[in-house]
């Protein structure tokens, strides 16, 4: 079986890529030919192609609109930049079309549902093509299709189109819980070899995603100010994630460090290339996401051993509801309102200095890593991946 993969971006950290590596490597282990078309030659590229994968590159954007907001230079350049996206689709259709007359795919699997030439290109060619749905759009990274949401629900269910979502949220979000060419397939996140535990912890608070509005940064920035002012040895939060790409939200969370002068207790370490051993560390990682597609961080925690703190909302909340499903009891530590969490942050506080942490927390620690090596598996994404592929293809 032939398939050929179109994804939006050649960057190896962030959690979607993380789960299309971990997705192609696990199905061509059934055997699959993959063929994998990046927008650049970037990280990504480089590395499959010294792998013996092949790659091939096109030119081609986001199927959203480009920024629109009060910055002067977003607004005069919001047309140019819109015709330049079309335009750069268009060629890349063309291009794409090319490579598949070529290379002959059997499917046509699109990473992510920010990227269209995948769907365009299976129209001419008349082959299945899967919209691989890994965020909500509009909640999760202010994107808005073009032409419009409504237009983009209608490719999703066209003659052909399959969609496989990451959560069974992000499929009621789109209306497709009752469309048969849609499934649900939780990201696999790690294998079962990485699960481990060290009770042994690190006094520090972890936090890991890009700075950015999505991961809600400030507010909880905001939460973990008010918690220095509260607690007497409040205990150090470290941010591990790329400062790079918006620079004036970024701005806005070192100017609340500074007036909130706890400047002595927040570490903004960059992007890790191994984050593993930090949540393994960590005494807790938060999580304030405000609407997280599926929530990589938080599986990769849990593998790791390592208690999560999140904002009970989107693929968040449905990995705590999975784990209450699944023992009966919590796995993470919710939380809705701002001084939910300030609360938890106290009360780990609390069990760590009284040196009782692992008696208090590790039983939840112990059932969370139940869960994901039931849910969240590279084996059983491959696994899932593959079988979907069969029904897809069955004449």
């Amino acid at each position: 079986m032939k398939v050929l993969y179109v994804v939006s971006s050649t960057q190896v950290i962030g959690g979607g890529s993380k789960s299309f590596l971990n997705l192609l490597y696990g199905v061509m282990n059934y055997g699959i030919d993959p063929l994998v078309v990046c927008p650049d030659r970037g990280m990504m590229y480089q590395n499959l192609q010294k792998q013996g994968i092949k790659v091939a590159n096109c030119f081609y954007r986001h199927i959203t609109y480009p920024p629109f907001d009060k910055n002067t230079k977003n607004i005069l350049l919001f047309l140019p930049r819109l015709f330049g996206r079309i335009m750069a689709n268009a060629i890349g259709t063309i291009q794409l079309y090319r490579i598949c007359k070529t290379f002959k795919p059997d499917i046509i699997h699109t990473n992510v549902s920010v990227t269209g030439i995948g769907y365009y290109a299976s129209r001419l060619l008349r082959i299945p093509h899967v919209w691989h749905i890994r965020e909500y759009g509009a909640l999760d990274f202010n994107y808005y299709y073009y032409p419009s949401r409504p237009y983009q629900l209608k490719r999703y269910r066209k003659n052909n189109s399959y969609t496989i979502c990451i959560t069974k949220d992000i499929q009621c979000y789109n209306g497709l819980e009752h469309n048969d060419s849609s499934y649900v397939v939780y990201d696999g996140v790690l294998s079962t070899k990485h699960l481990r535990y060290n009770p042994l912890k690190k006094p520090y608070f972890l936090f890991v995603g890009r700075i950015e509005w999505a991961k809600g940064v400030l507010p909880f920035l905001q939460a973990y100010a008010e918690y220095c002012t509260t607690c007497h040895n409040p205990l150090p939060l470290h941010l591990a994630g790329s400062l790079e790409g918006h620079p004036n939200y970024v701005a806005q969370c070192y100017k609340v460090v500074k007036e909130a002068g706890i400047e002595e207790y927040v570490s903004f370490l960059g992007e890790q290339t191994d984050i593993l051993p930090f949540y393994s560390d960590a005494t807790a990682l938060i999580v304030p996401s405000l609407s997280e597609g599926f929530g990589f961080i938080t599986a990769e925690a849990m593998f790791s051993g390592c208690l999560v703190v999140g904002h009970d909302v989107a693929g968040t909340k449905e990995q705590f509801d999975n784990g209450v499903e699944l023992t009966g009891e919590e796995i993470a530590l919710r939380y809705t309102q701002q001084e939910q969490l300030v609360q938890h942050l106290l009360d780990i506080t609390d069990v760590v200095e009284k040196g009782v942490f692992s008696a208090r927390y590790e039983p939840m620690i112990l059932r969370a890593q139940q869960v994901v090596k039931q849910l969240y598996t590279c084996e059983r994404n491959a696994e899932q991946i593959f079988q979907e592929y069969q029904e897809i293809l069955k004449p």
